[in-house]
């Protein structure tokens, strides 16, 4: 069986980068499979994690992000083109390799329409890593002006029309499921993991808390920061590490501010696992969190968990009192409160740390893979549509 795997680059250190590193690293070293991988972005910039050779790797050379150092029309005209070489040479590769099935793995528009008009056939997935709620027009977190609105309401009209081409549509949660089977198939297949594997587990000893996560409006960073304004009135020789990149902006406060009550920003580091060990107890105030990996990849660690409730991730890997703890969305004193009551019982810690454990491991490999592999046969063996 021959799959392929389509996505822009894989140059940022960032989740749905690594899920699909790990999902294809997985699938080529199973009998009868020939697992590739094409972007059109990628150039001579190395993959942010370790791409197995058993997973052949073609970049198709078209970089739509060189178009912006150019005018609206020159803009224009330029990525008509740069879609039709992408159309032409994405065509040709496929009708080299011949795959049986085609996956996309991004709801960016001219990638859909790209494999959908590819003249060989193949059965076509679409793997959903936003929920369809938040990919346009509903996301609360976007400045919105009338330009904006009126482009956002044309991709998502687009999305809804160009989705009906694929065989299936493979969801995180089943509110997002539900949400897609409007336009085609959809079933629920949860995050494979990348767990820790180092043999080693957090002593839950050490006066640090740990928060994973890009630096956008959709994380919750602000309230964060008040939450740890509480607890380090209460707490103050304890320290919370953040690990990530993107919009320095959503950090509040000064370097000098944060250094007062303890607050370290820190880049993205490829050895996160060793931060996780390093730490006591992880947290996540995310507004929105269509799955959320970092929770099993810290609750693999020992790490008790606490995140808001928020839709839709954290209920379904979250045992609230038993692993972790599901705080009321968006209620900074209730959320507070937890993690001082964790600060301040080791045996809390302990207990919940060893049920963390025990919780990640439905998120291993040899748990969700196997789902995969079912529907990779399903969809050769008894076409869905």
């Amino acid at each position: 069986m021959k799959i392929v795997y389509v996505y822009p680059r894989f140059t940022h250190l960032a989740g749905t980068e690594r899920i699909l590193v790990d999902k294809m690293n997985y699938l080529s070293s199973q009998k009868d499979m020939e697992i590739y991988v094409v972007t059109h972005e990628q150039g001579s910039h190395p993959f942010t994690y370790p791409l197995k050779k058993t997973v052949k790797h073609f970049d198709l050379d078209v970089r739509f992000y060189s178009l912006y150092n150019y005018n609206i029309i020159k803009f224009f005209f330029k990525w008509l083109k740069y879609r039709k070489l992408l159309h032409f040479r994405f065509s040709q590769l496929m009708a080299t390799i011949r795959p049986d099935i085609v996956i996309a793995t991004t709801y960016h528009a001219y990638i859909l329409s790209m494999i959908d008009a590819c003249p060989v056939s193949f059965k076509k997935i679409l793997e959903s890593h936003i929920d369809k709620c938040y990919i346009h027009n509903n996301d609360p977190f976007i400045h919105w002006t009338i330009s904006r609105r009126l482009r956002s309401n044309y991709d998502m009209a687009y999305l809804n029309y160009i989705t009906r081409k694929f065989d299936i549509l493979v969801a995180l949660n089943e509110s997002d499921a539900t949400d897609w089977r409007r336009y085609l198939k959809s079933r629920v297949i949860l995050n494979m993991v990348h767990l820790n594997d180092t043999g080693r587990y957090s002593n839950l000893e050490s006066k640090h808390v740990i928060f994973v996560g890009r630096y956008t409006g959709q994380k919750g960073i602000p309230e964060l920061f008040k939450i740890w304004d509480i607890v380090h009135l209460n707490h103050p020789d304890w320290h919370l590490d953040l690990y990530g990149d993107g919009d320095i902006n959503e950090i509040p406060y000064s370097e000098e501010q944060r250094e007062k009550i303890n607050i370290h920003v820190h880049k993205p580091d490829s050895d996160i696992f060793s931060r996780y060990l390093e730490s006591s107890i992880f947290v996540l105030t995310s507004r929105y969190e269509p799955f959320g990996l970092v929770m099993p990849e810290a609750m693999s660690c020992g790490l008790p968990v606490i995140a808001f409730d928020c839709p839709f991730g954290p209920a379904q890997i979250i045992n609230d009192g038993i692993d972790g703890f599901l705080i009321m969305d968006r209620s900074i004193c209730a959320f507070a409160k937890r993690l001082c009551q964790l600060i301040e019982s080791p045996h809390l810690r302990m207990t919940m740390g060893e049920a963390a454990i025990q919780s990640s491991q439905k998120y291993s490999a040899e748990s969700i893979m196997p789902q995969w592999i079912n529907l990779f046969n399903e969809l050769i063996t008894s076409p869905l549509k």
